[in-house]
């Protein structure tokens, strides 16, 4: 009887990685959906109200988000607005980052 025991630990294994993929690709098409819906929402927004009333808007919200009472969403928040950041305004070589006149 103790044949099926490593064919079932086998099978078990498989399930857990076949499980596991299956997670990770609802999450990539999440994400994509919710990127997709943030992207049509934006442009919808500008469309519909105009460029400074939906970038006031945008203020608003990261204002709350950073005000938010849990500091693990503080926390993401800050992390997003940093890399958001970073990636459409670099930091110049050789800028210093605390503060100082050069």
């Amino acid at each position: 009887m103790e044949q099926p025991l490593p064919n079932q630990k086998a099978r078990l294994e498989q399930s857990f990685k076949e499980a596991d993929k299956a997670r990770e690709e609802l999450t990539d098409s999440i994400s994509n959906s919710v990127a997709a819906n943030c992207d049509l929402l934006h442009h919808g927004l500008v469309s519909a109200k105009g460029l400074e009333v939906t970038t006031e808007m945008y203020r608003y919200l990261l204002g709350r988000l950073l005000r938010h009472p849990s500091g693990e969403v503080r926390s993401q928040v800050l992390d997003s607005f940093n890399q958001s950041m970073e990636k459409f305004w670099p930091r110049k070589a050789g800028s210093s980052n605390d503060g100082t006149a050069q």
